[in-house]
């Protein structure tokens, strides 16, 4: 989640400790006899006591395995292909999150790039699934304003080709160094989707690199009626973004703001100290925004605590907190937080579950080149003590990432109590206070996002009555289609093969989605947020769980 940048000589004096232990605990092949084993069985059999097994009697086993398939396998195997998948078994056995790039993966001159910071990324958060010896990159989220937002790429994705190249990259840190590029350069990603129905459809689509950084991660403030404000927060990976949500509540309350729906659904996360400033928005100073939880006293000290910076006192009015399986790491901080202190009602589903304390440390590899190691260091915490992170002992890769968002009651989670003693819910992503089932996607409509139905349609829509769509305020207004354009995207979708079934609920969800993109083909991604806020049934439900906000802000005095 953050990251603490370690000196290259530590680096190096580990890597050599380690090298030193592999070389001690090395030998040739067949330079000791080992004794027979008894023939009764093991020695607990003849009543020896079993002695517990060193770290050297472990690099003395790696090492003898290593020399008996270099010397006896019957294929010539390069030992360093057997070390490096050694490596990649013992770093992806300690977590599904930490991982090795080896320098030899990294060209000379993309090395230099990425140093430089001149690499640009897509805006798509992968996570590997399954065990190491056979994990597949899938999509986990999608930047939401990004190029990529707009092509149609889904949650659960699986990323088979980049450019027509097998995916080579073995974590998610390497994988973002593959793709990543020179600024607003393409790529072109090869997608395996599994549908509702079972079906299997391939995709390729091709989005740009660019700063995610650049732009706003508060793409809309608006008003939803003449007391609520509404805000959506897509990012934390920019150091703006405290800044623009601080303006952005300052022009609604200019605007009569009495209360406030904080949309962070799909929020992937990025900078820990804009998370602590956004929460330091709405709660007072010195009060504890997360804790870590790790071996080492110089991590444990990593408390966040809100503190004053460009705002005097913190903003007391009652708050809805949207979050769902796409809010994670930085943003389940801020909902954790604003939930323990009695600050926010969290409403939707469970958020991610992704919480570690990750650091980056380069190590001297021996042949002159820096390899990377990412590894968790520690477990966040919220204020009252919750850990969010899923756990993940006792369970491989594969069992890991399948059971993400598979739990949906509170039985089996860590709890802990907020201010006035409510009692939430952790230990798999920040359990909501109202929970909102999923929203699942029709098949038709899933068929027409596949074949671009809707972008199709928007355009030739546009050239025939463009004008008609005065101002942005006006279709938020009245955020309705006629019939007739209906009917136009039905006759669309009939010649595609795909039949929209009729019926007053397919009409609703087709009238939001093509508003959706005429919103975003005529005022870009502030418009597309606005006109989903009035129609998302989310929100809607949101709306109707102010009571409860007002009462926990209450109890929390």
């Amino acid at each position: 989640m953050t990251s603490h940048r370690s000196t290259r000589r530590a680096a190096t004096r580990a890597a050599g400790a380690l090298l030193l232990s592999l070389a001690a605990a090395a030998g040739p092949a067949g330079a000791q006899q080992p004794p027979a084993p008894p023939a009764g069985g093991g020695a607990g059999e003849q009543g020896r006591a079993v002695r517990q097994r060193t770290l050297y009697d472990d690099l003395q086993l790696f090492s003898g395995v290593l020399n008996q398939i270099r010397v006896n396998h019957a294929d010539s195997i390069d030992p360093h292909v057997l070390v490096m998948a050694a490596i990649r078994g013992m770093v992806q056995a300690a977590d599904p999150y930490s991982g090795v790039v080896a320098g030899t993966r990294l060209s000379p001159e993309k090395e230099k790039l990425l140093r430089e910071g001149k690499l640009y990324p897509v805006g798509i958060d992968f996570e590997f699934r399954g065990d190491w010896t056979g994990a597949a990159p899938v999509v986990r989220s999608v930047t939401p304003g990004s190029s990529a937002s707009k092509e149609d790429i889904l949650p659960g994705d699986e990323l088979i080709a980049i450019d027509s190249q097998p995916v080579l990259a073995e974590n998610v840190n390497e994988l973002d160094i593959t793709l990543r590029g020179p600024k607003r350069s393409k790529v072109k990603l090869t997608f395996a989707r599994t549908r509702a129905d079972g079906s299997r459809a391939s995709l390729t689509r091709e989005v740009k690199r660019e700063a995610l950084d650049e732009g706003t991660g508060v793409p809309v403030a608006t008003m939803l009626d003449p007391q609520t404000g509404y805000v959506r927060v897509t990012t934390f990976d920019n150091t703006n973004v405290a800044e623009d949500l601080h303006k952005a509540l300052g022009q609604l309350e200019d605007r009569g703001m009495k209360r406030l729906i904080l949309d962070i659904r799909g929020n992937g996360g990025g900078y820990v100290r804009e998370a602590s400033q956004i929460a330091g928005e709405f709660l007072p100073k010195g009060a504890i925004v997360y804790t870590v939880d790790a071996r080492k006293a110089e991590v444990r000290k990593d408390t966040g605590r809100v503190d004053r910076s460009f705002f005097s006192r913190e903003k007391r009015y009652p708050m809805i907190v949207m979050v769902d399986e796409g809010s994670a790491s930085a943003s389940e901080l801020v909902a954790g937080a604003l939930q323990d202190h009695d600050r926010a009602l969290l409403v939707g589903r469970p958020s991610h579950g992704k919480a570690l304390e990750m650091t980056t440390m380069p190590i001297m590899d021996g042949a002159s080149t820096w390899s990377y190691i990412y590894l968790n260091i520690g477990r966040v915490k919220t204020p009252c003590g919750r850990i969010i992170q899923r756990p993940f002992r006792g369970m491989t890769r594969r069992e890991y990432f399948r059971r993400a968002g598979a739990v949906v009651d509170t039985a089996g989670r860590p709890s802990c109590r907020t201010t006035s003693g409510r009692t939430v819910y952790g230990g798999g992503g920040v359990y909501p206070d109202v929970f909102l089932p999923d929203q699942t996607t029709p098949l038709w409509l899933v068929r027409a996002n596949e074949a671009s139905l809707p972008l199709r349609w928007v355009g030739l829509h546009l050239q025939a009555k463009g004008a008609s769509y005065a101002s942005l305020d006006a279709l938020v207004a009245n955020p309705t289609l006629a019939p007739a354009d209906l009917a136009e995207f039905r006759k669309l979708a009939s010649g595609e093969g795909i039949t929209i079934p009729a019926g007053a609920a397919e009409d609703a969800l087709l009238q939001r989605t093509l508003l959706g993109w005429i919103a975003d083909a005529k005022w870009g991604g502030e418009g597309r947020y606005r006109v989903d806020a009035v129609l998302d049934p989310e929100v809607k439900m949101g709306l109707a769980a102010f009571d409860r906000a007002a009462a926990i802000l209450v109890s929390a005095k």
